[in-house]
């Protein structure tokens, strides 16, 4: 600090010596007492007034605001205790903003780290950087000098060392760029930044999520009116043009003045020298380009000022599957209360139709894979958390466990602590590996470490909940049952006379679903049973399995995907197959139930809980496919061999799901979850 105090006072008379007057401001957070030692025995007689105030805050934002509010210059530049600047700093800094106004920020024009390794960053202002440069990251530094009205205007924010937000400085830079405040560098100034390994910087890197707070800048209406007004000001090819002449501008460590200021600088911080940046290379803080940018400023045009009440964060919309739980849930959510606007962010790719025709009339979708393709994982769930922080405190975020649920709940579920965010959570995946089977992957250890910052995690069964109860153990409250819903028809429907042999077999052809039982049973039966065949419909998501397999088989035809349960040919079958490794409750297998389909299932997952020998056949799940196939095949025969064990499965399984998994106790279900009935009768 010895040497920050050093080099001020240098900046100081040479300002002082050109008719300006300076006072220092020195805000004491917690400090030590060497650290006071050191500033209360330096001469501080370049300044024509310093006050030093002493706070307990342990946030540098919070400091800086009490600095400003004890400050008496019109103009006020803020200052860390380890970097050195220019000696024309103060003064061509001042100079500069006298000139063009209290509405604008200003910056030096050169940063040159001292550290290892050493580096030089030019800036340039508005002029060059776009607002969509903030999406990135910080496109300028925390020193800076403004007019004291703008400090006041925009205080910064609280963002201490935590777990959470960070950057007090990009965010007041990026709230002033929102409020219409020009930035300007100024030609000729120079900042020496000392990297340090304990640095607040590193340690806000190292802690928080690496975002700012939410800002003015990024509300979409705003973001679009700025962009805009930048591209008119600034029209196609200006961008490249400002580049070559940046590029042309001379500015080198061997150009007079600035050997002059290392030299300076030198004398008072021997790490500052010419030789360490004759060889290093000079970046700058503006590109051609800014991709995330470039698509948060697509999704802004998607969302505009819309304020939703409910955000639904999923991998994509295929048609059946897992899906189907949440259009059920948006459908009945919209019923109870049709003036509330849903986003859905789909986040991953999918190379099949999806289901947006199911979606309610008040719900817009923003799909990644079309306006982000070019986007990673990482980088989706940061414009995710952009849109979000845009909508109102009150607006509840539902989140699915998958792979683009699970990694923006890992990177930010920090930051969703004051909101209603919900998880919902409906099964362990498992393989079978060498001949056992194997939990490998479990969303246990993130729902634990983010179990502080939701609000509910939401299950399809209670066998789920029990099992992430018995391995979590804490705050058992936030666990919610919520049964799929299925419109059981009140009268079965009729059966063609051979439908007791045929079968059917309807899920995605993925890996986890076991389809490679498929010809095994199909095998089977063509030997034991030739008279009974089998139609399987459905199609992939992950292109794990390949339906190459189910060709050239006599007693099965594959017939591809299908457009949900009720075009599948009910009429044709009376028994249904499903398989599967894992499990929450299938959709698929309730819709087979309230068909009066008479339901043949393993025992994985929460199945149990709606396939239960009476209501279905329920199977030992098994690792070996061709033990776990003959299973299969002897229910199968069992079924086909008494009518009337059909019949009574498929009666009971039918009055089950009509007793359950009823829409009417699913409606109640949710509108209770989710706070919605009063709104239910006020909308009646």
């Amino acid at each position: 600090m010895r040497r920050t105090l050093l080099s001020l006072a240098e900046a100081a008379k040479f300002a002082h010596s050109n008719g300006t007057r300076l006072e220092l401001v020195a805000v004491l957070d917690r400090t030590d007492d060497q650290t006071r030692q050191v500033l209360t025995s330096f001469d501080l007689s370049p300044y024509q007034s310093t006050k030093i105030i002493e706070v307990d805050n342990g946030s540098l934002g919070l400091s800086r605001n009490d600095g400003i509010n004890h400050a008496s210059g019109e103009f006020i530049f803020t200052a860390d205790a380890d970097d050195l600047v220019s000696y024309n700093y103060f003064h061509a800094i001042l100079r500069e903003a006298q000139s063009k106004g209290k509405n604008s920020l200003y910056f030096p024009e050169a940063v040159l780290s001292f550290g290892n390794p050493p580096w030089i960053t030019l800036y340039q202002g508005s002029e060059a950087v776009p607002p969509r440069a903030f999406v990135d990251g910080q496109p300028y530094i925390s020193r800076v000098c403004a007019h004291k009205d703008i400090f006041l205007s925009i205080p910064y924010w609280d963002v201490r060392l935590q777990k959470g937000y960070a950057y007090e400085d990009w965010h007041f830079n990026a709230e002033a760029v929102a409020l219409g405040v020009e930035v300007h560098t100024v030609p000729g100034t120079v900042l020496f930044y000392r990297q340090r390994p304990g640095s607040l910087l590193k340690a806000a890197d190292a802690m928080s999520v690496r975002q700012i707070p939410p800002t003015r800048l990024f509300e979409p209406e705003t973001f679009l009116k700025l962009s805009r007004r930048y591209e008119q000001d600034c029209p196609a090819g200006a961008a490249q043009s400002r580049s070559a002449v940046s590029a042309t501008r001379r500015w080198s460590v061997h150009d007079p003045s600035i050997r002059d200021f290392i030299v300076q600088a030198n004398a008072i911080e021997p790490s500052i020298s010419v030789e360490k940046y004759i060889a290093c290379p000079i970046s700058r803080n503006f590109k051609q380009d800014y991709p995330l940018g470039t698509a948060y400023l697509d999704l802004c045009s998607l969302v505009r000022d819309r304020n939703f009440s409910d955000v639904f964060l999923l991998p994509f919309m295929p048609r059946g599957g897992a899906e189907k739980y949440f259009l059920n849930l948006m459908e009945t959510m919209y019923e109870l209360d049709p003036f509330k606007n849903f986003l859905v962010i789909l986040g991953e790719h999918i190379d099949r139709s999806q289901w947006m025709d199911r979606l309610p009339p008040n719900a817009v979708v923003v799909d990644m894979a079309l306006h982000c393709h070019l986007m990673s994982l990482d980088q989706r769930c940061l414009l995710t958390l952009k849109i979000i922080e845009t909508c109102p405190p009150e607006t509840r975020i539902h989140i699915r466990n998958s792979a683009f649920g699970d990694k923006f709940l890992e990177l930010y579920g920090v930051v969703l602590k004051d909101r209603e965010a919900i998880y919902y959570h409906f099964a362990d995946i498992e393989r079978i590996i060498n001949g056992q089977r194997s939990i490998v992957h479990s969303s246990v250890d993130l729902i634990a470490d983010n179990l502080d910052h939701l609000s509910k995690i939401v299950c399809d069964s209670m066998t789920t909940i029990q099992k992430d109860h018995h391995r979590i153990g804490l705050q058992n409250h936030k666990w919610h049952c919520l049964h799929p819903a299925v419109e059981a028809p009140a009268v079965l429907p009729s059966r063609d006379a051979a439908a007791s042999q045929r079968i059917l077999w309807a899920s995605r052809t993925d890996m986890e679903k076991r389809p490679s039982l498929l010809p095994l049973i199909a095998s089977h039966l063509s030997r034991s049973a030739p008279d009974i065949h089998m139609d399987v419909f459905g199609g992939s998501v992950a292109k794990g399995f390949n339906p190459r397999m189910l060709e050239r088989l006599p007693n099965l035809r594959y017939h591809g995907p299908y457009d949900g349960f009720g075009s599948l040919p009910l009429s044709q079958s009376a028994i249904f197959l499903y398989t599967s490794l894992h499990d929450g409750i299938p959709n698929v297998i309730l819709e087979a139930m309230s068909y009066g389909l008479a339901v043949i299932a393993p025992d994985v997952g929460s199945i149990a809980e709606v396939v239960d020998g009476k209501t279905g056949i329920l199977l030992p799940s098994l690792a070996d496919d061709r033990d776990m196939a003959d299973s299969y095949v002897q229910a199968i025969r069992t079924l086909v061999n008494d009518p009337d064990l059909i019949r009574s499965v498929a009666e009971k399984a039918h009055a089950f799901v009509r007793r359950v998994h009823s829409p009417g106790a699913y409606r109640a279900r949710v509108a209770d979850l989710f706070g919605l009935r009063q709104r239910q009768l006020q909308h009646a």
